[in-house]
């Protein structure tokens, strides 16, 4: 028996974040249904307005993109797709007695939107009051910036990060993907985990507000009690050296390499250059080797540029310095580490395909997650609702249906 079996939770969200939280509760077992709207389509299945053929199995959308987008499946493995027009009274209907049967609600779109539908807490939670609401606003539910539109590279800078991330004398870099989205689906499964822990102590659900920025903001903790920034450097570090990263053979081919000591860096001027670097006074201390840093990275470069960087950072392991090839994501895809983990478990889509799909960091002996389905299709899961978790009479699901309230392709024209 998985850990949460017996959950169920209703997602009202888009993109990464709030799909990562769910993933992480139905990894462990929960039954969750993503709420889709028929004429808004969440971004991560349209892919925006300019499809971008890399997204899609074999670079092909097919007749349902919006089934075969790597992105909205890679975060929505192991759930159900209820798209639902929540203007129609029968389909509002149908998505309000879901969340009566259900323990979580988790939203991830700007603040205000659930009290605008009638799906707040507030309202909620009188005829049930052991739900557990979490609302993921980038700058929180109050406050000066509540109403500020935000993702997650925006979110990078308002948090300070990208501040400290660049080049000497360039402008501030963010890490490169949404960093701070998988950051608040972490941080929204561990809230809502603690608020069922509290409700089987005391039977009642509650509200959490989560707001993203100030999740990112742990990132800078001892800059914020400092008041000042790390200044830019690149991949440099103040307090150590060398800290870069080094060409290989191959286009865009890298090994970063580290030696957080000088008896680490001992050990690779010795493998590098042999005695007569080890006796090079241009980088016998900390000191020498940060005063004389460009001079150090080129004669690393020199050193790195013929060698294969999988083959190097193996050997520099084997010596206790940190070195790893700077990889790819076809790397990764391939990687024995990863695989030797179990990190990828192989689903079947019946649009997309076969795929490897990524795991989560948690092992346990007696309470291990796993990914069982892969995302579901669009609307996949509107008739499973109506009939096994409503129940409702079959005249009422003709009524339902021939409304139009329900769907299982975008309105036309999106």
């Amino acid at each position: 028996m998985l850990p949460l079996e017996g959950i169920r939770v209703v997602e009202l969200t888009t993109a990464w974040a709030g799909p990562m939280a769910g993933r992480i509760l139905g990894w462990y077992g929960a039954e969750s249904f993503h709420i889709e709207s028929p004429t808004r389509t969440n971004t991560w299945r349209s892919n925006r307005d300019r499809p971008n053929p890399v997204t899609y199995p074999d670079l092909d959308p097919g007749d349902r993109p919006w089934d075969r987008c790597f992105t909205f499946n890679s975060q929505n493995v192991n759930k159900r797709s209820l798209v639902v027009d929540l203007k129609n009274p029968l389909g509002f209907s149908v998505v309000r007695r879901l969340v009566a049967l259900s323990d979580v609600l988790i939203c991830n779109f700007r603040p205000g939107l659930l009290q605008r539908l009638g799906l707040d807490h507030a309202t909620l939670s009188r005829d049930h009051p052991g739900l557990i609401v979490i609302e993921m606003p980038a700058y929180g539910l109050s406050g000066p910036a509540s109403g500020f539109a935000a993702l997650g590279p925006t979110m990078e800078m308002a948090a300070g990060m990208s501040a400290m991330i660049g080049y000497p004398g360039g402008p501030p870099t963010i890490t490169g993907p949404s960093y701070m989205d998988p950051i608040g689906g972490f941080n929204a499964a561990a809230a809502i985990l603690t608020a069922l822990h509290h409700r089987d102590r005391t039977g009642l659900g509650q509200h959490i507000e989560l707001g993203q920025v100030e999740g990112a903001m742990q990132f800078i903790g001892p800059e914020l009690i400092a008041g000042q920034d790390i200044v830019p450097d690149g991949n440099h570090l103040p307090d150590m050296a060398p800290h870069n990263a080094y060409p290989s053979p191959g286009k865009d081919n890298w090994i970063a390499i580290a030696a957080p000591s000088d008896a680490a860096w001992l050990r690779l001027a010795r493998i590098i250059g042999g005695e007569r670097l080890v006796q090079d006074s241009r980088f016998a201390t900390l000191e020498a080797r940060k005063a004389n840093e460009a001079a150090l990275d080129a004669l690393i470069a020199d050193w790195t540029r013929e060698q294969d960087r999988h083959a190097l950072a193996a050997a520099l392991q084997a010596q206790g310095i940190p070195a790893s090839a700077v990889e790819t994501a076809p790397d990764l895809a391939r990687s024995d580490y990863l695989h030797g983990r179990g990190f990828f478990t192989t689903l079947d889509h019946p649009v997309a395909g076969r795929h490897d799909h990524p795991g989560l960091p948690f092992h346990s002996e007696i309470a291990q997650g796993s990914a069982r389905s892969a995302a579901p299709g669009y609307g996949e899961g509107n008739e499973y609702v109506l009939r096994s978790v409503l129940a409702l009479p079959e005249d009422e699901i003709a009524a339902i249906l021939a409304s139009g309230a329900l769907a299982d392709v975008p309105a036309p024209g999106l």
